[in-house]
């Protein structure tokens, strides 16, 4: 791992919710081993904290729910790499074409999903701020902590809320190649 990583580390203990945030260049980055959770964005790998169960639990049914409603020649994948130009996203679920050889998704997804964690402050601005800036068609926000989901769609550069969902209500979105019915609360069952 990189010298960089160790050194960031060993200058102190991260909060248990604090992502850990490294200035390095992108061969720096590349040479990590691919089991750090990682993204990198503005030039610095962050690494994020493992994320609760709610969290991870809604990411998995988010994506077992969207492959099957995916057509042929696409599919969900969750916490993969998608690399727009010099940053790299972790996104929690995207839908993309199918691609069995990539390292990393360079083209657009049909839509990112992100499961919020306890910085929601960072998937809500700068993550969403930078997704509009690659381009990126639709972006999904799921919030573990008072279930619910809001889609949001790109129109001359800004987000647009298009539908949201509470609790128990159903709400059906368009994920581009498809649409899909979606409950919040079912996402954690």
């Amino acid at each position: 791992m990189s010298r960089k990583y160790h050194e960031a580390m060993a200058l102190r203990e991260p909060a248990v919710d604090e992502p850990v945030v490294v200035p390095m260049s992108w061969a720096e980055y590349q040479a990590l081993p691919e089991s750090v959770r990682h993204e990198y964005i503005g030039g610095c790998l962050v690494v994020n904290p493992q994320p609760i169960f709610r969290h991870q639990r809604m990411l998995h049914a988010l994506v077992r729910l969207l492959d099957d409603a995916c057509p042929p020649g696409f599919w969900a994948l969750g916490e993969s790499a998608w690399k727009p130009g010099p940053d790299e996203f972790g996104p929690d679920v995207m839908i993309c074409e199918r691609d069995i050889d990539a390292v990393r998704l360079t083209g657009t997804p049909q839509v990112v999903v992100e499961v919020l964690s306890s910085r929601p402050a960072y998937d809500l601005v700068r993550k969403s701020a930078k997704y509009a800036a690659a381009g990126l068609p639709r972006y999904w926000v799921v919030d573990p902590a008072a279930p619910s989901i809001t889609a949001f769609e790109l129109r001359a550069g800004d987000w647009v809320e298009v539908a949201t969902a509470r609790a128990d209500e159903r709400v059906e979105l368009d994920f581009g190649v498809g649409t899909v019915t979606v409950c919040p609360t079912e996402l954690m069952d």
